[in-house]
């Protein structure tokens, strides 16, 4: 019979609702907690006993879930990883270098696992374009546009007193709505050798950026652009365009939609209107597949004894990416 794994989860908002919905679809993993600063728990399990903080929590379990705002991650991480429980994280990993890094060395040095939610490496068909990345059947790769041009409206910023702040949020859309297609590109491409980047807040009264757009230059050569967005009404499918010396792919929410390949036939398996999230105003995850997929990896990496899938230093390096796009502004 297998172990099954007891989290908690930190955090009720909405994405702690995500984590619920995924959990249920899994046969050896269970919530028992919640930690809430208003003792509240997710609205799709109502039930669940709530703590303040971690180190009250009475009952037995294994590791956490990290749902609080992306500048508070780290404190969570560190409190867990005292307490001898593993660590799930949702993106991005946190918003300094230091906050990751001590993330990092305090899981390390109490032997528990760090994993993070980049769950859409996995999703549709971005995991056969790292395959045919890594195979090098798209030929030299020249040119990827990667554009996330989503909508908020003031009400999204409002909904939290600390969205679109420096300290907690860690910025504007670059490292909230285009952090997982930066990890993405990031697994797809490495780190760029030098960015540049201009950004500007066009439409909301925030501390941080609404849109903006980095150009980035890697050793191979590549010159590449990243666009992000939360003023392009209505909202858009993030979208990847890729040239190469063979032709060119383009990919809208993880499916390719357009492909012309020199002797290579369209992977896709995915119908166009499969995945039909236009980047508008909300921020539900209503798909736990992805997330269930990375949850399952975790649990047996905990009753295995092995690395995640996604790492914290692994997950660090989208946030790299995304700290010079802020620091590297002209």
């Amino acid at each position: 019979m297998n172990k099954k794994i007891k989290f908690v989860i930190v955090g009720s908002g909405n994405i702690a609702n995500t984590y619920v919905s995924a959990i249920q679809n899994i046969d050896n993993a269970d919530i028992v907690a919640v930690v809430s600063k208003r003792l509240k728990s997710p609205s799709k399990q109502k039930d669940l006993p709530t703590f303040t903080s971690l180190k009250d929590i009475t009952i037995d379990f294994n590791a956490v879930i990290i749902c609080t705002p992306p500048g508070l991650h780290h404190v969570s991480a560190i409190e867990a990883a005292t307490l001898n429980k593993h660590v799930f994280c949702e993106k991005p990993l946190d918003v300094t270098l230091k906050a990751m890094d001590d993330m990092i060395s305090i899981c390390k040095n109490n032997n528990v696992l760090l994993g993070v939610a980049y769950q859409r490496r996995y999703s549709s068909d971005n995991p056969v374009i790292k395959k045919l990345i890594q195979e090098n059947k798209l030929g030299k790769i020249f040119s990827v546009d990667l554009s996330v041009k989503n909508y908020r409206d003031d009400n999204y910023y409002n909904s939290a007193s600390y969205r679109g702040t420096k300290d907690i949020d860690g910025g504007g859309p670059f490292v909230q709505q285009a952090s997982h297609y930066i990890d993405l590109y990031n697994w797809y491409f490495g780190k760029p050798c030098k960015i540049v980047s201009k950004l500007n807040t066009f439409a909301h009264d925030i501390e941080v950026e609404d849109h903006g757009v980095a150009i980035c230059v890697h050793d191979s050569g590549m010159i590449n652009t990243i666009t992000a967005s939360t003023v392009c009404k209505p909202g858009f499918p993030a979208k990847m365009e890729i040239y190469s010396s063979k032709g060119y792919l383009i990919m809208e929410n993880d499916v390719i939609t357009h492909w012309d390949m020199e002797d290579l036939e369209n992977p896709t398996t995915q119908s166009k209107t499969s995945n039909t999230h236009t980047g508008a105003a909300t921020a539900m995850v209503e798909d736990t597949t992805n997330h269930e997929f990375l949850i399952n990896d975790f649990v047996n990496s905990i009753i295995k004894g092995k690395e995640p899938l996604i790492n914290g230093e692994d997950a660090k390096k989208a946030s790299e990416i995304i700290l010079e796009i802020y620091s590297n502004q002209f």
